[in-house]
């Protein structure tokens, strides 16, 4: 079994159930990725493969209505904390130096 991520504009999933509750061949699951404007569903199905035969359940319509995308690892598409460069206080004082200098 494969993990797949659709990540999509807000009100998909309401919509999205309606198109694969019927279908067992893909598996729902739950996930607690919040990306702010997007909704984000989990599903389970089993291969790579398979990944255009679950595009078909759900419809071209609804994909490019809500912006539809899948991932298969929650790397891809979760946010990046941008990492944060604190200077020590020695650099600061190197920097403050330099800067001092060229006045």
């Amino acid at each position: 079994m494969k993990t797949i991520y659709v990540v999509g504009n807000p009100g998909f999933l309401e919509l999205h159930r309606k198109h694969l509750d019927d279908n067992s061949k893909f598996l729902r699951g739950h996930v607690s990725v919040h990306i702010p404007g997007k909704e984000v569903q989990l599903f389970w199905i089993h291969s790579r493969e398979g990944l255009k035969e679950f595009k078909k359940a759900i419809g071209a319509d609804l994909i490019w209505k809500y912006r539809l995308r899948f991932y298969f690892n929650l790397e891809e598409f979760t946010p990046r904390e941008e990492e944060k460069t604190e200077f020590s206080a020695d650099e600061k004082a190197l920097m403050r130096k330099a800067i001092l200098s060229l006045a």
